[in-house]
Order: structure tokens, then sequence, then C-alpha cells
């Protein structure tokens, strides 16, 4: 009974066995006829596709701007982290002031020291002007008593009465005509004199609203409900900082339309004419993978620039059109990935990328058979290659690394 059981296993456990076997042959079956086919000249459909890198960017905008001031540059006082949400009217970009602080007291300072010399004017000429009137009617009492004096007939006066009464009558004249001509010229020189302190005193009142306008405009505010995006240092390759110095006009912040959302990518100059305005694109988040984004490429920059990491890296802009945008999840500045779309070949004779030699001065395929065949190649991918003649279809080939189909 013993015996029987155990033969019986034994039968049960060699049945197993062959199973598995059988199994794994079917698995290696397969496994060899898909790299059979996979490294064999086949028809299919082939359409190119190009790698960019770029970030999403904001076609509008709020830019907050240096402001314009007499200064020739201004330092960065207080900045609104980057990404953080504000409200309308909230601080984003504070300047140092201190420059301006100092000039607006000295500017108030010459102000009180200008009102203090025009009210001084203004009292001398009061002073002065009762002065004079008081003179001329001085002088023309002189005159009435004068021709009062002269009147009286000369039959009843001597000779020398009547002269000295006749010459005190001009004299009289000329006294009252001299001031009445101080009377005038001295009230135009003091009109003059206050007029022109009055202008120093709007002068130095103007100078003071410009000052204190200039420290008003040294603190930026949102002007709607945004994000706050800090823009990029243009000599340092980071964004800004508190303490960095900056010039009139240049964008330290924006708020961007997160509804105007497009890629900036970059195409290296080396893949110059690869890629034109209109061909298809699928976009990739960074840090959304799963989620691709459908586009277009509408702007190619003519010119090449100069790479920040290596001066003898060139790359051209490449403005990219989203078909829709995500304003839950796209910010500016979020990297992404672009797969350009070239145009679709249908129907062309493939084979694998590993089964072509471009070492030699004409490119080769590996022939299963262990020799190589001359080739015409159309465009490439990263895994497949379009052959346009050379070879035939159903070709078994082997790749560069030995094996075969």
């Amino acid at each position: 009974m013993v015996r029987a059981r155990t033969s019986a296993s034994v039968c049960l456990l060699l049945l197993a066995c062959l199973g598995l076997l059988a199994g794994c042959s079917g698995e290696g079956a397969r496994a060899e006829s898909r790299q059979e086919a996979g490294m064999t000249a086949h028809r299919g459909a082939f359409r190119q596709r190009l790698l960019l890198s770029g970030e999403l960017a904001a076609e509008r905008g709020e830019a907050m701007n240096v402001p314009r001031t007499n200064a020739f540059q201004l330092t960065i006082r207080w900045l609104a982290p980057d990404g953080v949400p504000v409200k309308a009217g909230d601080p984003v970009v504070a300047f140092d002031n201190s420059q301006f602080s100092t000039d607006l007291e000295e500017k108030r300072l010459s102000a009180s020291q200008a009102g203090s010399d025009l009210a001084t004017a203004q009292a001398e000429v009061k002073t002065s002007a009762s002065e004079r009137r008081f003179n001329v009617e001085k002088a023309r009492s002189a005159l009435e008593k004068a021709k009062l004096d002269a009147a009286i007939p000369k039959d009843l006066l001597s000779l020398r009465e009547y002269q000295e009464r006749q010459l005190a009558l001009k004299r009289a004249e000329t006294d009252l005509a001299k001031a009445e001509e101080v009377l005038r010229s001295e009230s135009k020189v003091s009109d003059t004199d206050v007029e022109v302190k009055k202008i120093s005193l709007d002068k130095s009142r103007r100078e003071i609203h410009t000052a204190e306008e200039a420290i008003d405009s040294l603190n930026l505010k949102a002007p709607r409900d945004g994000m706050v995006i800090v823009g990029s240092h243009p000599f340092e390759g980071r964004k800004y900082q508190v303490g960095d110095s900056v010039w009139p006009g240049m964008a330290v912040a924006t708020l961007p339309d997160l509804s105007s959302m497009m890629v900036q990518a970059n195409l290296s100059d080396v893949d110059d004419g690869r890629i034109r305005p209109g061909m298809q694109v699928v976009c990739t988040l960074d840090a959304y993978p799963d989620t691709p984004y459908r586009g277009r490429v509408v702007d190619i920059s003519p010119v090449a620039r100069e790479s920040r990491r290596n001066p003898l890296l060139h790359y051209f802009p490449v403005r990219i059109a989203l078909e829709k945008v995500d304003t839950r999840r796209m910010r500016p500045g979020m990297s992404v990935r672009v797969e350009v779309m070239g145009e679709e070949t249908r129907d062309a004779l493939l084979v694998p990328r590993a089964a072509v030699a471009f070492a030699a001065k004409e490119p080769r395929v590996l022939l299963a058979s262990g020799g190589s065949a001359s080739v015409k190649l159309g465009p490439c991918s990263a895994d497949t290659c379009v052959v346009e003649s050379g070879v035939s279809e159903g070709t078994r080939l082997r790749s560069r690394d030995g094996r075969a189909g």
C-alpha cells in the first residue's frame, strides 16, 4: 500500500513539472516571436517626434515695474514670496526710500525758509511803500506851500526874496517828481522781489509734492486679485531677492492672467528646421505626468540665443499655444516636457534603429545572416528608422549588440 501511494505521488510530480516546462516553452516561443518581429524590416505607420524642454508662461498679466524717479537705481527692501496669492491693494514690492525721505526733509526745510523769506519780503514791501507814499505826500505839501509863497506879487517882495521863492517852487516840483518816481520804481522792484520769492516757494512746494509721490510710488500694490510671480534677474539668472539693485522700468514681479497660459520651449540649434509653426504637440507637466495637454507650435524665433549655462550652446525660443488651459493646476514657471508631432507617413518600410550602423560613410543595416546592407534612410525616431531603399520587407536583422531576429 505504501509503495503504491509513493508511485502515485511521483507520477503527479512529474506531470506538474512537464506542465511548467510546457508553459515556459510557450512563453519563450512567444517572446522569441515578438523579438523576431521587432528585428525584421516591416511595413507600418511612422510619425517623427521631437522632444523639447520648456516651461509654462502667461501671455497676459500686470507687470510690477520699477517706478521712474530721480534716482538712478533703487534697492528692493521687501518682496512678496513667489507664488503667494494676493488681494487687490495688497503690497507686492517695496523699495528703499531712505534717500527720498532725506531729500523730502531738506525740501520741507527749504519750503519753510522760502515761506519765511516771502513773509519778510511782503512786510518790507508794505513798510517801504508806506514810507514812499509819505514822502510823496510830504513833497506835495511842500509844493503847495511853495506855490503859495511864489504866488505873492513881485512888487511886494524884494528881488532876492522873490527869486528865492521861485527857486523854492521849482525845487519843490523837482522833489515831488522825484518822490513819485521813487514810489513807482521801488514798487516795481519790491513787487518783482515778492514774485520771485513766491515762485521759489511754489517750486519748493512742487518739489515736496513730487518727493511725496516718489515715496508713494516706491510701494507697489496689487491692482487686482491674483498670484505674485517674482521676476528673474537679467544678469544673475535667478529670481529677484531683497537687497537687489534694480533700474527704472524693470519688471520685478507680475500678476499673470492664468487663463492665458502658454508654453515657452527651447529648440536646440542643431535641430534647426525640424519643426515649423502649426505642428501639433503634446505637453506633459512634470508635476502632473499622467495628464497630457495638446497644443500647436505658434511661433519660432528666427534668431538663436546663447544659453546661460554654456556660451557654446544656442537655442531658438519656441512659443506653443495650448488647446486647453487648466487654471487649477497650471502655474507660470512649471517645467514642461514637449513632444512635437511630425507628419505621419503610412505604409512606410521600417527597421529598428538598433539594427542600423551609422558609423560608416553611408548607413547600413545589420543582417541576421551576419552581413550588412547599404540603405538609404528617411527620418528616424528614438527607436525606428524609415528605409527608402536597400532592404526589402521581411528581411531579418540583428542589433548592434549581436541579437538577431
